[in-house]
């Protein structure tokens, strides 16, 4: 995906997921109450997508794969208004811990990949989840499921925790930053081995790539910057694997009109965000004003645990991917 042309106007739509198969990110299936467990899912709503400044995505190609790295640990950043936090606590879960979300990979038949597996340290501490072996069919929306224990909130006056996942959409096969528009591009196929069709948006109607049933093989990939979506941005940190910067959901200031182009609105960087609620009884003895806090992993762990080895077949090399 073309991020650089595509990121402004995408936040503009996160409703009408599958209808119309609008600018919708890949996003968490649902909320969690501090405390609690849940059996949940990233959603993913739209395949890799060529696009126009201004306008619709010409064509998408299917997911092929998903790889998720969660915040852990101390390798994280807490974020409060303007005052961030590498480490610790971040004074909104029990003082002198760290977060720990008990992260637990399962199987679905509502997923469209066969394959999942969970991506350990060297004590067995799950960092990270891994889904290959199948396709969505890019105008179909699908959920790949986990399982996550929510920390108790401490803060009264911390209304939610927003806890941002590093997420990756993989649309083509061994591919990094030096490789993305050549070779063969890889014909897809869902969970039990059919052929996904390609799938272009002409006048809002979806329809297969040229009338055909099935993908022809691309010679040059499935073009520039469609090898994966990276729903992060912004790291803490530098990462020696995520830094193509028309990958990244970096934020961006707003610009003003000029005599060849309209005004264009601040874009924050985007995240795949689980939010965790505090209690509304908590809440209520807040003596000030509730807020929102966000944690996130930091670019370390990106490079650890969404490494080369931990992400095949989709990566090749060990760098800029």
């Amino acid at each position: 995906m073309t991020h650089s042309k595509f990121k402004k106007l995408a936040l503009c739509s996160l409703v009408g997921l599958f209808a119309s198969q609008t600018y919708a990110h890949t996003g968490v299936r649902d909320t969690v109450d501090e405390g609690k467990g849940s059996y949940n899912g990233f959603t993913i709503t739209h395949g890799c997508a060529d696009s126009v400044e201004g306008g619709a995505y010409v064509e998408a190609s299917p997911v092929i794969g998903q790889s998720a790295v969660f915040p852990y640990g101390d390798n994280v950043v807490w974020r409060k208004g303007a005052v961030k936090t590498v480490g610790g606590d971040g004074g909104v879960i029990a003082a002198g811990t760290t977060l720990k979300l008990g992260v637990t990979g399962y199987s679905g038949f509502g997923s469209a990949f066969a394959v999942n597996h969970e991506i350990v340290d060297a004590l067995g501490n799950v960092h990270g989840l891994h889904w290959k072996n199948g396709a969505m069919e890019p105008k179909s929306n699908t959920v790949t499921p986990f399982k996550i224990t929510a920390p108790l909130i401490v803060d009264n006056c911390v209304k939610s925790l927003k806890v941002r996942i590093g997420v990756i959409n993989w649309c083509d096969m061994r591919k990094n930053a030096a490789n993305d528009a050549t070779g063969q591009y890889y014909l897809p196929r869902d969970a039990y081995g059919r052929l996904i069709p390609k799938i272009v948006n002409a006048e809002g109607i979806q329809q297969n790539v040229l009338g055909a049933k099935y993908y022809t093989a691309l010679p040059g990939g499935n073009g520039d910057n469609n090898r994966a979506d990276w729903w992060f941005g912004d790291l803490e940190g530098n990462s020696n694997l995520y830094n193509d910067a028309d990958l990244l959901q970096q934020a961006t200031p707003a610009t003003p009109a000029t005599a060849t182009a309209p005004a264009t609105p601040a874009s924050p960087a985007f995240w795949t965000t689980l939010t965790i609620n505090n209690s509304a009884a908590d809440i209520a003895q807040c003596a000030g004003t509730p807020v929102d806090v966000t944690v996130e992993p930091i670019a370390v762990d990106f490079d650890t645990y969404l490494s080369g080895a931990n992400t095949q077949p989709f990566t090749i090399g060990s760098s800029n991917f």
